[in-house]
């Protein structure tokens, strides 16, 4: 084995071409089987109610865990709720919304001048209309009551509280924290 390596290379390279074919395909069909495993596996998690795919614009695309909602939910905290009714034009019933609370009790959001503004932090515009279609939006301000969130996005066209107005913390689903996220 002394030398400059190059004779083992070259040993390596012809053991490979002239293994018979059934011995250089095991290692392909090793890897597709587990390629299948992963793929059901992972689809198993993916179904579970405590794991959410998230593909959405309004917060980084990825797989986030979800656990009970607890009290005081606080600015920042990622929650899961139904789609409100006002906006089920725009967006399907059956796929819940993920969105960061960016309000709560006492705080205050206002539209001025076409954008949304909670504590003198700019949210983006207020689109009125998608689809072709009118979108029901807050106009001038509101302070957050006793008992609601107010959900919203910097992400551009996020269908966020914005649209529907402040949610009822009883009518959060779950809290969620990013497991694995790209973005």
């Amino acid at each position: 084995m002394g030398g400059d390596g190059g004779g083992y290379m070259e040993m390596v390279q012809r053991a490979r071409r002239d293994a018979p074919r059934g011995d250089r395909s095991r290692g392909r069909r090793w890897a597709r089987s587990n390629t299948v495993v992963a793929l059901l596996l992972g689809g198993c998690l993916l179904s579970l109610r405590w794991v959410r795919v998230n593909i959405e614009p309004s917060v980084p695309v990825g797989v986030y865990l979800l656990h009970t909602a607890r009290a005081p939910l606080t600015r920042g905290t990622l929650v899961l709720l139904p789609v409100p009714a006002r906006v089920q034009r725009w967006k399907s019933s059956w796929t819940p919304l993920l969105k960061p609370v960016a309000a709560v009790a006492g705080e205050t959001a206002c539209v001025r001048d076409g954008g949304l503004v909670i504590d003198d932090e700019n949210y983006g515009r207020v689109y009125p209309e998608a689809g072709g279609y009118r979108l029901p939006h807050m106009e001038g301000c509101l302070t957050v009551e006793e008992g609601t969130i107010f959900v919203a996005s910097k992400g551009d066209r996020s269908l966020d509280s914005r649209y529907f107005g402040p949610v009822h913390v009883t009518e959060v689903i779950a809290q969620a924290t990013p497991l694995w996220i790209w973005r």
